[in-house]
């Protein structure tokens, strides 16, 4: 196989001696679905804080991540060393642009789908204490697989109450071109959730499915929790 990759493509395997050139390539991931699979692997900085900002938001580890010293040396002494550190700034500023471009690219993808959304809502506390209220979507693709994507994460700066709760529902459906497409909204037994229902059911810009008696889905896990 590596005498086929050198002759043919002009690729080396690691570890070898370099392919045509006198240069080794490096093959990363030729046989699997890593990024890069089959190709001379080719340094863009910009596309490495792009994806580095990835996996900063994945794995929950601060901006400041990046300028440490250690990451840097170990970075250029086994991976690359044209790498340098990434400012917190930089990095912060770069995610928010990629939020803000994906964050686009699903309010049109939801406006040009033909079909129902069923919705989640949930309260979050912080580490911090800090509480935040979030909205997730619920959808079938053309493919017939689910789909479902977080549309609301804010910080909850009102009083937890049902009005609230169907003022940030109905701010969701509108950014998101949901408004006529809304078919459930799952929420624990809280009474403020039932209350916000109420006042969704009676909300002119929501058309539901058959008035709304199949929009309040209770939460199935909260309630075996009860039972326990």
């Amino acid at each position: 196989m590596s005498r086929h990759l050198r002759s043919e493509h002009g690729l080396g395997l690691e570890g070898e001696e370099g392919s045509s050139g006198g240069e080794q390539a490096q093959l990363h991931g030729y046989a699997s679905d890593m990024p890069g699979a089959g190709m001379p692997f080719i340094y863009n900085r910009d596309r490495m804080i792009a994806e580095f900002g990835k996996f900063i938001i994945t794995d929950e580890f601060p901006f400041s991540f990046g300028e440490s010293p250690n990451y840097e040396y170990f970075n250029r002494a086994a991976l690359q060393p044209q790498y340098r550190k990434v400012p917190r700034n930089t990095l912060k500023r770069r995610t928010q642009q990629s939020y803000y471009a994906y964050r686009g690219y699903l309010m049109e993808m939801l406006r040009t789908y033909d079909g129902r959304v069923s919705l989640t809502f949930d309260t979050w506390t912080s580490t911090y204490g800090e509480p935040f209220e979030f909205v997730t979507a619920h959808w079938i693709d053309d493919d017939w697989l689910l789909q479902k994507r977080i549309i609301c994460f804010e910080a909850m700066e009102e009083a937890h109450n049902g009005f609230h709760i169907k003022s940030c529902l109905v701010s969701c459906c509108k950014n998101f071109h949901l408004v006529d497409k809304l078919f459930s909204i799952s929420l624990d037994n809280a009474t403020a959730n039932t209350s916000a229902m109420q006042f969704l059911k009676e909300h002119p810009s929501i058309k539901l499915v058959l008035n709304g008696s199949l929009m309040h889905v209770r939460c199935c896990t909260h309630i075996l929790n009860l039972c326990v």
